[in-house]
């Protein structure tokens, strides 16, 4: 009997816990007072000055040899001004274009090794092929590998497309990227020049 007792006690301990338990989960609801203040601080102190952009004022000279001095051409009457400041800006163009020694592009790498046979024969294998595609292949050198590269391409597109016409002959074909001598891309550009 003792037994049950303690039993029964022990079931209503637990359902009294559990009751308690389940009461204080209930919501709360917040409570608003009527004198909360909007917050307002001024940081203008602490924020960072930013400048304004100015656009550059043009002076514009308006003397009589500008705007008299005209060249016909065709029907169209041309200021002279305006080609005199174009021929300035193009000879800078010009002079500042003449200080590249090189231009970023890529080249299709046909074979890297440190076998110099092997190299020679891909490259022989490559003068035949290539020629059919307009591109010459070179060696090169750079210690310890020998490397076997052909064409000279500013667009990787360019060269993707050359790559993808002689990958059947060359699957181990792959594009790198490398500098462009300005003279190869200027006689490339005069070859092509000449064929128009």
């Amino acid at each position: 009997m003792n037994k049950i007792i303690k039993y029964r006690f022990l079931l209503l301990s637990i359902s009294l816990v559990y009751l308690i338990g389940l009461s204080s989960c209930g919501t709360t609801k917040p409570s608003t007072s009527s004198t909360a203040s909007v917050y307002n601080e001024d940081l203008g102190a602490f924020r960072m000055a930013l400048a304004t952009y100015k656009a550059p004022t043009k002076e514009v000279n308006k003397t009589e040899n500008t705007e008299t001095t005209t060249i016909s051409q065709g029907s169209k009457n041309v200021p002279t001004s305006d080609l005199i400041a174009v021929d300035a800006l193009l000879s800078r163009l010009a002079e500042k274009n003449s200080e590249f020694k090189s231009l970023p592009g890529y080249r299709i790498q046909l074979y890297t090794g440190s076998d110099s046979d092997k190299a020679n024969a891909v490259k022989n294998k490559a003068s035949y092929i290539l020629s059919r595609h307009g591109l010459r292949a070179e060696s090169v050198y750079e210690q310890p590998l020998f490397k076997i590269k052909a064409g000279y391409f500013i667009s990787q597109l360019e060269a993707q497309r050359q790559l993808v016409a002689i990958k059947d002959d060359f699957p181990e074909a792959i594009l790198v990227p490398d500098k462009i001598s300005m003279s190869i891309l200027r006689a490339r550009y005069q070859d092509i020049k000449e064929e128009d």
